[in-house]
C-alpha cells in the first residue's frame, strides 16, 4: 500500500509515518499544496496512494480544501470510484461541523488526535481497500 500523510505539525507527521510504515510505503508533507503535488505525481508515475492522511488545519490549504480538490481532480479525470484514493482525517479538531464537513468533502474516515497504534488500526479497519 501506498500512502501520503499530510500534517503541518513536524512532530505529529513523523509519528504517523512512523506507525504507517507497518502497512506500507509512506511519504509525508508538510502542507496541502505539496500533498496536491505529491498525489497527482503519483498518478503521472502511475504508483497512486491507496491512502492518504490529512490533517484539517494547516497554513496554506486546510484539509478539507485538500480533500475538495483531489475528489475534482479525480472525478475530471474521469478515476473510477474503486480506485480513488481513500482518505482518513487524523486531526485535533472534534467538533460536528468539522466532522460533517469533512465527510462531505470526500473523506471516509475521521480520527481525533492523538492517534495511537490501536486507534489507528480500528480506523483503518473502516477503510476498506480494493
Amino acid at each position: 500500500m501506498r500512502i501520503l500523510v499530510v500534517d503541518d505539525d513536524y512532530v505529529s507527521r513523523t509519528k504517523l509515518k512512523s506507525l504507517l510504515s507497518a502497512y506500507g510505503d509512506c511519504d509525508a508533507v508538510p502542507n496541502g499544496e505539496m500533498a496536491l503535488e505529491m498525489f497527482q505525481k503519483s498518478h503521472a508515475d502511475a504508483m497512486p496512494y491507496n491512502l492518504i492522511t490529512m490533517d484539517i488545519e494547516m497554513p496554506d490549504l486546510t484539509g478539507q480544501e485538500v480533500v475538495h480538490r483531489i475528489r475534482k481532480w479525480e472525478t475530471d479525470k474521469k478515476v473510477k470510484f474503486s480506485q480513488q484514493v481513500k482518505i482518513l482525517m487524523i486531526t485535533i479538531k472534534n467538533d460536528v461541523k468539522d466532522i460533517m464537513t469533512s465527510f462531505s468533502e470526500g473523506c471516509e474516515w475521521y480520527l481525533t488526535k492523538p492517534v495511537t497504534p490501536d486507534n489507528l488500526r480500528e480506523a483503518l479497519a473502516k477503510v476498506t481497500f480494493p
